[in-house]
């Protein structure tokens, strides 16, 4: 394949989907099946996959998806139940008296501290919380662009870990054997400055330069940023939290929020915004009753990790490997023929067993009866299918790029194009084409990791996908031109997990909660500058990390720091001009 020729055809289906979603407002699960028609017929016919391999490609990506795609239908049943039993509006109307009237205390208790805490704890934001700032006052494309990049405001310690889970077997297979612990806290040295930068991007896509520069504004996205950031450190460096980083991460964050309103002598909770509505709900449920799903979620979530006896059990004992063939499905590391073994569903460890769990579980505690569960399953029917489409069919996508140009031979065995003993030609693979033309770049090539990542997860709508895709390719590339492999590749990972603001599937499913499917390329619009410019700022922390200090570093950093520094002086005179 000319790699030229072949650059233009791989981005091709992304340019699609951008257009498709920003430009004509497509819904991202019409677009993710367009743009996964487009990649499968690119590559049969470009790359020349063979079709059996490019279809059941499509099928192992949409299987590999699940943890994502049935995390979205789970959480929205868990909402759809909540919502009919009234405890979603019970505790809506608690959200409600957060923050002592504060905007910028508001968004960051509910979209950072609390969205941090139940992703970490396997729930999803995008699925839980579009609703309570809705009913904040806050417009759709906030309150579906905020949960959607406080997704996981420390990019890789969400579900439970399953990001960080994924990087130690993917680099373990490429490169030095890690443990979990030793991979989360390399990805922990960035958090500090990713999750401050979130943070402050909440502020600014709720309210712009007026919200940010209001009163406490600044100081408290930085205050919970850093804190964030602080806690991931000590979880993964100090202390083997690793799995449970995100949980005390967002516990960390609402309790530094109370004593910062505690301190100033400020309530933490304000009943007098309530109305009367807001008071006639409060009789019908009570505060404890309504938080009953998530409580038993939180349970689960820490016994299943917390408890030696029970994490091995269930992550271990009961991994449920499963595979067609030579194609290992349900896990995230791609093997290549010729590397036998399965992967691991761990489906009963996994969090949208325990999210399922715990709405069966809460049934008897809330006003469950026929007429309850009947509207339940009609709001799921009509809000999670084409969520969960978005999010599978990304994977699919994924899947056919990783495995593009390969061939069944006579013998029904699978042949890896980039595999040389076999003979064909590695670059009729999309993703070794793409590592090829980045690696050419030298000792340049830290920066374009984590952008690499964003790609990927915008894609696939994953960062464990990104991580899957890349890691061989940056631990190859890196060696070769003497950078860290680790800190590489552990920054496509960020990338990944920063491309949540941008990505169909999570933003399809934030929308889908609040009936405003539709929106997703307004939301994309102003996730892009958030997305692009915390990429840019990983990169720079990349190069800093990949390589002994030198003089050559230190001016390509100092270069990178000054681009959108003088970018950001030039739009800010422009706007004083206007």
């Amino acid at each position: 394949m000319d790699p030229i020729l072949g650059f233009f055809l791989i981005i091709l289906p992304i340019i699609l989907a951008f257009v498709l979603l920003v430009y004509l407002k497509k819904a991202a699960d019409i677009t993710g099946i367009i743009v996964w028609l487009v990649t499968i017929i690119i590559a049969i016919f470009a790359f020349q996959t063979d079709v059996p391999i490019a279809l059941t490609a499509s099928l192992a990506g949409i299987i590999k998806s699940f943890p994502i795609s049935l995390m979205v239908a789970t959480s929205i049943l868990m909402m759809s139940f909540m919502q009919e039993t009234g405890a979603l509006q019970r505790l809506i109307v608690f959200f409600k008296t957060l923050g002592g009237g504060s905007k910028p205390m508001q968004i960051l208790m509910i979209s950072f501290g609390l969205g941090l805490f139940l992703v970490g704890i396997g729930a999803t934001p995008v699925s839980m919380l579009p609703p309570v700032m809705l009913a904040l006052g806050f417009n759709p494309m906030v309150a579906v662009a905020l949960p959607s990049i406080g997704y996981d405001p420390l990019t890789t310690f969400a579900l439970l870990g399953v990001p960080v889970v994924v990087f130690t077997g993917e680099y373990s297979a490429w490169g030095s054997v890690i443990s979990i612990q030793e991979a989360g806290s390399v990805f922990a040295w960035f958090m500090p400055v990713v999750s401050l930068g979130i943070a402050i991007s909440m502020l600014w896509i709720a309210g712009g330069r007026k919200l940010l520069s209001s009163r406490d504004g600044l100081l408290l996205a930085s205050i919970c940023g850093i804190t964030a950031g602080l806690i991931a450190i000590v979880c993964n460096v100090i202390f083997p939290l690793t799995t449970l980083t995100n949980v005390f991460a967002g516990a960390a964050v609402l309790l530094v929020l109370f004593f910062f309103n505690k301190i100033r002598n400020k309530p933490i909770i304000d009943r007098t915004i309530l109305d009367e509505k807001d008071h006639e709900i409060e009789t019908k449920i009570s505060l404890h009753r309504a938080s009953i799903p998530w409580v038993v979620l939180v349970v689960l979530s820490l016994a299943t990790n917390l408890i030696p006896q029970i994490f091995q059990f269930l992550f271990h004992d009961l991994a449920l490997p499963v595979t067609i063939g030579e194609f290992s499905i349900l896990g995230f590391q791609i093997l290549s023929a010729g590397y036998p073994g399965a992967l691991y569903t761990r489906v009963l460890w996994q969090a949208y067993t325990l999210m399922l769990i715990a709405t069966i579980v809460s049934m008897p505690f809330l006003k469950t009866n026929s007429d309850v569960l009947k509207r339940t399953f009609a709001s799921f029917r009509k809000r999670a299918p084409r969520p969960v489409l978005a999010a599978a069919i990304f994977f699919a996508m994924a899947e056919v790029m990783n495995f593009s140009g390969w061939i069944i031979d006579v013998s029904d065995t699978w042949l890896n194009p980039t595999n040389l003993a076999n003979g064909l030609d590695p670059t009729n693979n999309m993703i070794f084409l793409l590592a090829g033309l980045t690696a050419g770049i030298g000792i340049l090539y830290p920066i374009l990791a984590p952008f690499m990542g964003l790609l990927a997860g915008f894609i696939s709508g994953s960062e464990t996908s990104a991580i899957a895709m890349f890691t061989k390719y940056h631990v190859e590339a890196s060696t070769a031109v003497g950078a860290n492999s680790i800190v590489v590749a552990a920054s496509n990972g960020i990338g990944g997990g920063l491309a949540s603001v941008l990505s169909p599937a999570k933003i399809q499913n934030a929308a889908a909660v609040i009936d405003k499917i539709g929106i997703e390329g307004q939301v994309i619009r102003y996730g892009a500058v958030v997305a692009l410019l915390m990429t840019w700022v990983t990169a720079i922390m990349t190069m800093f990390q990949a390589f002994v200090l030198s003089p050559l570093i230190l001016v390509i950093v100092g270069v990178m720091i000054a681009v959108p520094v003088v970018i950001g002086l030039i739009l800010f005179f422009r706007g004083k001009a206007a």
